[in-house]
Formats: structure tokens, C-alpha cells, sequence
């Protein structure tokens, strides 16, 4: 793989797991028509033509020619070079929130992202586009991409346990923290094997991988830093679908649904545990279809079912914050995460073998040991 841009993210060789999609990233990227006679060498000045007039309608405030320009650009440019090009854009959804037809910013341009529409089904410039708020982005595919111009293919934030002991060596090694293969273990069960929460506890400024107590305390200094990356990012989740519902029982519904996360919850299970009655039934789907337009529920492939996001520190997180709301009883974060440490205790010796067997593997890879 050659990286045309300088990487920016994090060093590449810190990737870990994701054999399965990146396989279909790369059979994907198979199918696109090949390696073009490239013996005559384009110039760029067109190109450069077409960014000066790009900046020139920004000046002169001409936004359709712009938007024009701009989307047109991926095929324009194979025009002009003979070269294939990718098109990627992260957090689609966003256009439909950020990006307004007038400057007092009153009026969204909720239809923007449908103007690639065109776009994608170009094999000289194919897109691929990615977004976190899983509802959200359906909806858009539905509404903008019709005829499935998108393929929706949903990637999950965690990696497999080998993928995930790997990922808290190379992680560990590259913040400069020694770990014992027991605190690894540690780490990796209590996020359960999401890179994204590691680098939150690798990034901690209360910092104690000493001991599995110390991780613990790690963690929920995490959990409950209110100013911290991962408590902020969930609560910004959080934060729009219970707008969208604005009431104490979206919380509630969030708690239920949280705490019997592994399996599906019919309607009426819900409505016993809110004490509702059976003639709230469309009031509750209402408020369950804005919960998974959010992202912080799922729906199944029964309209009447639906369970909590597969995800202990967000349910750790939504008891924090609500529980005594909730319930008027204390919840005990500490608790919880020493259990799941004597949990894990319990597959410990089988987990080892597992870790023994990666580590082998690893060190083929860094060291080419046969």
C-alpha cells in the first residue's frame, strides 16, 4: 500500500486485526478498471486551472458554479490525467447538519450529500463514505442514494480478542508503558478489544497499570472525567437522541435496553419494565425509533424488537449518569469492573494459551523468528 499522503492519524504499523475487512476493501478496490496506458505524461496546470477557479467563484460568492466544480472534480480530473481516483468522505451525515444555503445560517441544506449521487456510480472515481450514527446514515442511503448506490457494509468498532491483545502490546509500546501479561489481559477485557478505548486509557493522565486495581482506577477516572475524550464523545451521543425524545423515560428506556443488551427486548417487555400500559405502545416505538436513529439502540429484523448497543463501558456510562435518576439507588462503578475481572479469571488459563500462541506470531512478524 502506498501512502500519497503524509499519515497524520498514527503510525500505520499500529493497525491491528481487520483481516476480514480489509480483504473487502481490497477486493473492492479489485474490481476497478485497470493500470492505463501511462507512457504519456500529464501535466497538472489544468488541474491547477481548476482549483483557481474553484477559489474564484468562492470569492465571488457563486455557490452553485462552485458546488458544481467541486463534485464534478473526481471525473473531471480522471479527464484530465487518465488517472483513477477514490473518493472518500468520513461522517457524511453531517453535510445534512453543518452546511446552510444563507449566511445567517437558518436554512440546512439537507439534500447536499444526494448530489454524489452521480458520483458513485463512476468506476474512474469510486466512493466510499463512512459515518458513526448508524440510524442517521441509513436514513440517507434510503432517501438520497437510492437504487442501492450504496452498499451499506456495517464494520464494528471492536476487534477480535487476538486482534485486541495485539492491538494493547502495540498500543502499550508505543506510549512507552510496560505491561505484565496479566494487566494486557486485564486491558483487553474491560474494553473489549475497542482500539478506540485503550488509547482513552493509554492517554490518561491518571495513570496506574501496576495492577489490575490500578486499571480499574484508570478506567474510571475515564468514565467519569467529564472533560475526558471518552466520556464527551459518548455524551454528544447521547446527548441529540435524548433531545429528540426530552424526557426522563428516553434515559429509562436507555437503562433497560442497556442492561439486557445481549438479547432482543419485544415491545411489551419494555413497556413492563417502564410500567406503562399497553395503549403507550406507539407512544414507546416513537421514542425507541428516535434512540436508534441515534445510534444508542438496535433495531432487528423484527419491527418489534429491539436490544441495547453490545457495549459494556457505554452501559457502564448511561448507569453513571442515570441510574440514581432512575432507580434513587447508588450505582457502584467499582463494582462492576472488579467483577468482570473475576470474570475473566475464570478463562484465564485458556485465554493464556491464546495470548502465548499470538505472541508467537508476533514476534515472527517483528523479528522474522521461524
Amino acid at each position: 500500500m502506498q501512502y500519497i499522503l503524509k499519515e497524520r492519524i498514527g503510525k500505520p504499523d499500529l493497525f491491528c486485526g481487520r483481516e476480514t475487512e480489509m480483504k473487502r476493501l481490497n477486493d473492492w478496490a479489485a474490481r476497478i478498471p485497470k493500470l492505463v496506458d501511462m507512457a504519456k505524461k500529464y501535466g497538472n496546470q489544468k488541474i491547477l486551472s481548476e482549483i483557481e477557479g474553484f477559489e474564484y467563484y468562492i470569492k465571488n460568492e457563486s455557490a452553485t458554479e462552485a458546488i458544481h466544480l467541486a463534485f464534478g472534480a473526481p471525473a473531471n480530473f480522471y479527464g484530465f490525467t487518465g488517472k483513477f481516483f477514490v473518493v472518500m468522505i468520513d461522517e457524511i451525515q453531517y453535510m445534512t447538519e453543518h452546511i446552510f444555503y444563507d449566511k445567517e445560517k437558518t436554512i440546512k441544506e439537507k439534500t447536499l450529500p444526494g448530489a454524489f449521487h452521480g458520483l458513485v456510480e463512476l468506476k474512474v472515481a469510486p466512493m466510499l463514505v463512512a459515518g458513526s450514527y448508524i440510524g442517521w446514515m441509513t436514513e440517507l442511503m434510503e432517501k438520497m442514494f437510492v437504487g442501492s448506490r450504496l452498499k451499506h457494509f456495517p464494520i464494528s468498532p471492536k476487534l477480535g480478542f487476538k486482534g485486541g491483545m495485539e492491538a494493547v502490546y502495540k498500543y502499550a509500546e508505543h506510549f512507552d508503558i510496560p505491561l505484565t501479561e496479566d494487566i494486557a489481559l486485564v486491558i483487553n477485557s474491560i474494553v473489549q478489544s475497542d482500539p478506540f478505548y485503550m488509547t482513552a486509557l493509554f492517554n490518561s493522565h491518571f495513570q496506574d497499570f501496576s495492577s489490575a486495581d490500578g486499571v480499574i482506577k484508570t478506567f474510571i477516572h475515564e468514565i467519569t472525567n467529564k472533560k475526558g475524550e471518552l466520556y464527551l464523545t459518548w455524551m454528544e451521543y447521547i446527548n441529540i437522541s435524548l433531545d429528540k425524545i426530552n424526557d426522563r423515560y428516553g434515559k429509562h428506556i436507555l437503562l433497560i435496553l442497556s442492561e439486557n443488551r445481549y438479547k432482543e427486548m419485544a415491545r411489551d417487555e419494555i413497556l413492563d419494565q417502564l410500567g406503562w400500559s399497553k395503549d403507550r405502545d406507539p407512544e414507546l416505538e416513537k421514542k425507541l425509533l428516535a434512540l436508534e436513529y441515534g445510534g444508542l439502540i438496535e433495531g432487528t429484523t423484527s419491527s418489534y424488537h429491539y436490544q441495547g448497543i453490545p457495549d459494556d463501558i457505554l452501559d457502564l456510562i448511561f448507569r453513571e449518569r442515570y441510574h440514581y435518576e432512575i432507580y434513587h439507588k447508588k450505582f457502584d462503578l467499582s463494582a462492576e469492573l472488579h467483577q468482570k475481572i473475576k470474570d475473566l479469571e475464570k478463562n484465564n488459563r485458556s485465554l493464556k494459551y491464546q495470548v502465548n500462541e499470538l505472541k508467537g506470531r508476533m514476534l515472527e512478524v517483528t523479528y522474522g523468528v521461524k
